[in-house]
């Protein structure tokens, strides 16, 4: 086994029952169906394949009816689908993509990471130790998306969304990433030579065949127009939202399902800031090695038992934005 400084994917204990619910007993003894934890590759597959489809079927819609509003449509469409690639990346930092290991990380900084100019294995090394204290004071989540202040304040708020939605957010936080503000609560992942030149390989070439492709289709702009722009502006913003509803002005606590939520019913919502089922993010933290497609059967099972805390379980973001904000007075005292 590999241990939790190189960010392997066996950092998180592999097991049935939840070994995240801290006191939490009759949490700790509910075992899901075994099979629930059973790897489905062609599931996973279908699911990337979709997501590319979508993006060539935003892309083609622009080029067929060139026309303002196929131009919003297909930004925002292709950054919650940036966003979903996303989250295939982080479903392969925790190895559920294939059973295979190397394969497995392959296919996530190929077609997940890559495209997004990311490295998986940077990825996987913070979100493992996010994993294992969510929300305390190094937890790199909680710092590099901004949420360990909240509850905030309604205007302070709709500033960061306005923030992310001008791009100004996605350069403020690479120049703090490139400065080393988050040095000391960001693991180094260890990657050879070697290993650093392929994952730049993946980025390039990634983006240089997608680039190639709309050059060839004449319509080179749309790199820039519709998968940049929204990267850097729409991407952050859905990031945003995602990351709020997931962790949030919720305590640091060894039961994990006490400090992130749960979107329980599907919705255009989920559709745009959830995709994959990452909405289901109680489940996710308990049974991290549980791939996205089974985790609405596990809610199931944990709602049927109840054994999920109502207070964190929601039917829409727009209910968990107003649950986080409001007036200076009120978030000064919910801080409290």
């Amino acid at each position: 086994m590999h241990n939790v400084a190189d960010g392997s994917l066996t950092a998180v204990p592999q097991t049935t029952q939840s070994s995240r619910a801290g006191a939490n007993a009759a949490l700790s003894r509910f075992a899901p169906d075994a099979g629930l934890f059973v790897l489905k590759p062609w599931r996973a597959l279908f699911a990337l394949v979709a997501d590319w489809v979508l993006i060539a079927a935003c892309l083609a819609l622009a080029a067929c009816w060139p026309h303002p509003l196929s131009y919003v449509v297909a930004a925002v469409v292709i950054a919650r689908t940036q966003l979903a690639l996303a989250v295939m990346m982080h479903e392969s930092a925790h190895g559920t993509l294939l059973r295979n290991r190397r394969l497995n990380d392959a296919l996530g900084q190929v077609c997940a990471a890559g495209p997004l100019f990311l490295s998986l294995a940077s990825y996987r090394a913070g979100h493992i130790k996010h994993h294992l204290a969510p929300m305390r004071d190094d937890d790199p989540v909680a710092a590099v998306f901004g949420i360990a202040d909240y509850p905030v304040s309604r205007a302070r708020l709709v500033t960061r969304l306005l923030a992310d939605v001008c791009g100004v957010s996605y350069f403020v936080g690479a120049w703090r990433i490139v400065r080393g503000d988050f040095r000391e609560i960001l693991p180094k992942a260890a990657k050879s030579p070697a290993y650093i030149l392929w994952e730049v390989v993946t980025i390039l070439a990634t983006n240089g065949l997608l680039f190639a492709v709309l050059a060839l289709c004449e319509h080179p702009w749309f790199y820039v127009g519709l998968w940049l722009l929204p990267a850097i502006t729409l991407l952050p913003l859905m990031g945003r939202i995602r990351a709020i509803l997931e962790h949030a002005g919720l305590p640091a606590d060894d039961d994990q399902s006490l400090n992130a939520r749960t979107i329980v019913t599907p919705s255009w919502q989920t559709f745009l800031f959830g995709p994959h089922g990452i909405h289901y993010h109680i489940e996710h933290h308990l049974y991290v090695r549980m791939p996205f497609y089974h985790l609405g059967k596990v809610h199931a099972q944990l709602s049927a038992a109840q054994l999920l805390p109502r207070g964190n379980l929601y039917t829409s973001y727009t209910d968990v934005l107003r649950a986080v904000s409001g007036n200076d007075k009120e978030a000064a005292v919910a801080r409290r």
